[in-house]
């Protein structure tokens, strides 16, 4: 049997009660795009983990953690997601001039590798991706 999804795009609160931070699909539901969705929860994963090798046990969940998490997740989290939701918009319109415009920004990334490349890496690594 045939099954559809439909695509969503959700964001909740990083930190929604005290003591509890959400991460990964729990954090946001991004539109099946590129895998993004898998590559912001593998970034988030990866910045608390990093986190949590700098702070005492108990200070696991204080409020300043919870915030310095968000902060710290915030440019990577709205960039991907406003990121994703541009690309569905985009791809999911019919419109002439917004096919031209694919159109032509593909054949840019087809023919500037540095330019693709760049996109990719941002892709893969997040906003605070080094080039």
């Amino acid at each position: 049997p045939r099954s559809t999804f439909p695509l969503s795009l959700r964001h909740s609160a990083i930190a929604p009660a005290p003591r509890v931070l959400a991460i990964g699909n729990a954090a946001q539901t991004l539109h099946p795009v590129a895998g993004q969705g898998l590559n912001l929860g593998l970034r988030d994963a990866w910045e608390l983990a990093q986190m949590l090798l700098d702070v005492a046990k108990e200070e696991i969940g204080a409020p300043w953690f919870l915030a310095r998490y968000a902060r710290s997740r915030s440019l990577d989290r709205y960039g991907g997601i406003g990121f994703t939701d541009f690309l569905v918009r985009i791809f999911s319109n019919s419109l002439a001039p917004l096919a031209l415009a694919r159109g032509a920004g593909l054949a840019a990334l087809d023919a500037l590798p540095p330019a693709r490349r760049f996109l990719a890496h941002r892709m893969i690594f997040g906003a605070r991706a080094l080039p």
